[in-house]
């Protein structure tokens, strides 16, 4: 049962990887939006859910990811996702939790997983800032829903 969950999860983030793929390229136009849901679930991994399991389904994300839809080597997104999660889950850990904590950890999230830009051109982390701000919030959101138990809800 173990296998299959583990397997639903890995066919559910590669939808993911797909998703946040194909509505980034109908967004192209505009530099200024752009949906990231891996970053959304690479940030929830890190807060709520960091394990072995979550480690695995991260590296084979990354894997696919570089197979399909980019022209590098392959393991490079799997090692950027991982730096992600390590770096960002030790500040979280080290750090109280709040909306401004989050959000800065959030947006350092995107900067490194974005970072091949920010190599190119320095002056993009403004545009990287308007970005992350509805994707902090959708993430907010999705966690605040997420968390709230509907069977202890009182009537």
């Amino acid at each position: 049962m173990i296998y299959l969950k583990n397997a639903v999860y890995l066919l559910l983030t590669f939808f993911l990887v797909f998703t946040e793929v194909w509505f980034n390229t109908f967004l192209s136009a505009n530099e200024y939006l752009e949906i990231l849901p891996i970053l959304i679930y690479v940030f929830y991994i890190i807060n709520f859910k960091f394990s072995r399991s979550s480690v695995i389904l991260l590296i084979c994300n990354g894997f696919y990811y570089d197979l399909f839809f980019t022209n590098n080597f392959l393991g490079y997104t799997s090692i950027k996702l991982l730096l992600i999660c390590m770096t960002i889950h030790f500040a979280y850990i080290r750090l109280n939790s709040g909306f401004v904590t989050n959000f800065i950890l959030f947006y350092l999230s995107l900067l490194l997983y974005k970072f091949e830009i920010l190599i190119v051109n320095f002056d993009t982390s403004f545009i990287l800032l308007v970005i992350c701000l509805p994707n902090f919030l959708l993430f907010n959101a999705l966690t605040s829903n997420l968390r709230r138990d509907v069977f202890s809800a009182k009537i």
